[in-house]
């Protein structure tokens, strides 16, 4: 039986059974696995048999459309030209599998063939899923250097694709050029709305600098500022941000509550394939690591008091992790035939086109690895090689892991230019990472055991629709 064995802070010993999914507590000594198999064994057999086969194009099809699990979302590289140089960008040299600054435009011509494909292949997935919406995203660079085409693509499709009733666009900017002719576009148009502000000037200007060396903060936060106040109503407009060992997060907190900005997305700078952090010494771990309990332990003292705000920064940075735990069943999750192990998605259930024409898995992952063109559209043969490689490079060991239910990996941290491969260290820092947010959870819980009780569907569209997403049971 696979499973991690915890203990809270309070000394209450759990194991967590990856077969069934099922945290059970441990009561005295005469707890047994024998006995929790007992207990459980009409689930394990089903979940035993999960194995890494070859999958060939017949599976990748029908999961892609009879399943109705593909085109979930097109997104469309507007340009690949910035006008900021952030330290930590995936185009900057700390990033080898990544490509450097480019300034490639999208074009009309490219945009239109993209979206034709998109819809032509939607109608099948709503045709088995009528509550499936088409998303379209623009991403960069910085899509809003080429808003003259994202005018054009929007106009063209709402004007040709009518029958599909509401349309979902969403945009994330850095904030510059965000001003209120745009503004007034992108609400206008439904658009969700993500703009990126690493909290106070301080430490947003650390790293998100222009060409030219200078902080970004002044011009950003004034575009976000007028759009509140221009449009304290709309609902579709949220802050990512990103955090790194240097960062204070305290004055993240503080500052990004006092400006009532709601947090969609919050992320530590990618480490996987990076040097990022070689520039960071023991010390500056050292008072991360402080800074983290200290946050985690106002968070505890907070939800002890029913005091935590789910709209809050430290709800965003602590509490959403907890949050999705508690909502995710995990003894009914779903797991494809073709990438059983591993959190990846198989490659067509998003679709990321470049300037270029060429068709992406995801926006994050090394362009080497295109599976198609805009032209001829998906190469299902190269998707489904790609799936066969990286199960039999990376899944090699899978079937014998602890925590396959929470494994965080994805085949943008494997790429390399020419293949697929795990660093030795991967694996070791994910259990890791699984073990102390279990042991979180169950903290909170023993303190508070309703606290998650008003999470629903309801509560994280409200975070996505920010985002231009929707979660499908």
């Amino acid at each position: 039986m696979k499973g991690l064995f915890l203990e809270s802070k309070a000394g209450n010993r759990y194991f967590y059974d990856d077969t069934t999914g099922i945290i059970n507590p441990i009561t005295g000594d005469s707890w047994t696995k024998e006995e929790h198999f007992n207990k459980y064994q009409s689930i394990i057999p089903v979940q035993q048999n999960l194995r890494s086969y070859p999958v060939d194009t017949r599976q990748v099809k029908d999961y892609l459309f009879r399943q109705a699990n593909g085109f979930r979302q097109l997104i469309l590289e507007s340009t690949s030209s910035c006008n900021l140089r952030c330290k930590y960008c995936i185009y900057s040299d700390h990033y080898q599998y990544t490509k450097g600054y480019e300034n490639t435009q999208l074009t009309f011509e490219v945009g239109k063939k993209a979206i034709d494909f998109y819809f032509e292949n939607f109608k099948t997935i709503q045709y088995r899923n009528p509550n499936r919406k088409p998303v379209i995203g623009f991403y960069g660079g910085e899509p809003l250097i080429n808003i003259k085409t994202i005018r054009e693509i929007v106009e063209y499709t709402k004007s040709t694709y009518t029958q599909y009733g509401e349309i979902l666009f969403n945009v994330t900017t850095n904030g510059v050029l965000f001003n209120k002719e745009v503004q007034k576009f992108l609400v206008e148009n439904g658009f969700s709305i993500i703009v990126s502000l690493d909290g106070n000037k301080e430490n947003h200007d650390r790293n998100r600098v222009k060409l030219n060396g200078k902080g970004s903060f002044d011009e950003v936060i004034t575009n976000i500022r007028e759009f509140k106040k221009d449009y304290k109503d709309y609902s579709k407009f949220g802050i990512s941000a990103c955090y790194d060992l240097k960062s204070n997060l305290f004055d993240y907190e503080q500052f990004l509550d006092e400006e009532d900005l709601f947090m969609v997305k919050l992320a530590r700078v990618e480490a996987v394939n990076s040097t990022y952090y070689q520039q960071f010494s023991s010390c500056d771990l050292n008072d991360f690591d402080d800074m983290m309990a200290g946050l985690q332990n106002k968070f505890y003292n907070l939800a002890s008091e029913n005091k935590i705000k789910k709209d809050s920064f430290l709800y965003a940075l602590i509490g959403i992790n907890y949050s999705e735990l508690a909502f995710h069943s995990v003894i009914n999750e779903r797991r494809t035939e073709c990438l059983p192990f591993t959190s990846t998605c198989v490659p067509g259930e998003k679709i990321y086109v470049t300037a270029d024409g060429k068709i992406h898995m995801c926006e994050k992952i090394n362009e080497k690895h295109w599976i198609g063109n805009v032209d001829d559209g998906l190469d299902y043969g190269k998707i489904t090689s790609i799936i066969n490689e990286y199960n039999k490079n990376i899944c090699d060991h899978c079937e014998d892991c602890n925590f396959t239910r929470f494994c965080s990996m994805c085949f943008v941290q494997c790429a390399t230019d020419t293949a697929f491969v795990k660093s030795p260290s991967l694996c070791t820092n994910i259990e890791r990472s699984v073990r102390e947010r279990l042991t979180h959870f169950l903290n909170i819980l023993e303190e508070r055991p309703d606290i998650f009780e008003d999470i629903t569907v309801d509560y994280f569209n409200t975070i996505y629709e920010k985002g231009g997403e929707r979660i499908e049971l």
